[in-house]
């Protein structure tokens, strides 16, 4: 802003970077020319007449920010105040929770009904077992997920061999590989589903898939129905070897007041 001259010929150089008082002043010989001390009265003196002739003095905030060698430091971020409340966004409330299918177990353990037995009598069906009974839940009716799973601790009987077991452990494109298997379905009509192995919580879960969503659509299936997962084997000849191996299937029942009775 200008060079000053006040008491004691001191000079200040007001750069926005504060007060600059030499104590020394060089000649023209380029020896040092050595300046009196002063007071601190008289210091004092002289830093109340110069904050005194500055009319102008910029907030704080908006005040650059420097380095020792006085360049300005870039990309700092302004300093912002603090919302008031009342421009707060207001805070949304929970959506609540669905609510879970209450268990409610199936009075009974009913034999396989004569209508499945005989359908797949007719494919050559033996080691007729029933893997599980249980209760649909809302997970088991979740189109994403699209998959039947239940806990092979809770089996019944241990349906699948050791060399089939080693199968569903493979793992293809970083998921399970599975194994594709018959099943008939309440309405005696045959398809074809996929098995998997899978690690669901701290032990192994078998898991119907693939075609698990367009099963439930065809047979009105819902959460809260009860089911009967059947295990049965059956020969087949196999085309790379031309000989006879044991297939792994199912059979699917609804359970209702009519199976109940059975």
């Amino acid at each position: 802003m200008g060079l000053r001259r006040l008491k004691n010929d001191i000079s200040f150089l007001d750069l926005d970077l504060g007060v600059h008082i030499p104590r020394r002043k060089r000649g023209s010989s380029g020896s040092a020319i050595t300046k009196r001390s002063i007071s601190m009265m008289e210091c004092a003196t002289i830093l109340i007449a110069f904050s005194n002739s500055v009319t102008h003095v910029l907030p704080s905030a908006y005040l650059p920010l420097r380095t020792t060698n006085g360049k300005p430091i870039t990309n700092t971020k302004p300093i912002t105040k603090r919302k008031p409340i009342t421009e707060r966004k207001p805070i949304t409330e929970r959506k609540p929770r669905k609510k879970r299918c209450k268990q409610t177990p199936f009075p009974t353990t009913p034999d396989m009904p004569a209508a499945m037995r005989d359908r797949i009598g007719e494919m050559g069906a033996y080691q007729i077992q029933l893997a599980i009974q249980k209760q649909l839940q809302d997970t088991d009716m979740n189109k994403n997920h699209g998959r039947l799973s239940f806990p092979a601790k809770k089996l019944k009987v241990d349906f699948a061999t050791e060399e089939e077991r080693r199968v569903l452990k493979q793992q293809e494109n970083k998921g399970k590989k599975g194994m594709n298997v018959m099943i008939v379905d309440p309405l005696l009509r045959e398809s074809s589903i996929c098995l998997k192995l899978w690690k669901i919580g701290s032990g192994d879960s078998y898991c119907l898939m693939t075609q698990w969503n367009s099963l439930v659509e065809q047979n009105g299936f819902k959460s809260g129905d009860h089911v009967q997962l059947w295990s049965f084997r059956k020969d087949e000849l196999e085309a790379e070897t031309q000989t006879m191996v044991s297939r792994l299937c199912f059979a699917m029942v609804k359970l209702d007041a009519t199976t109940a009775s059975a």
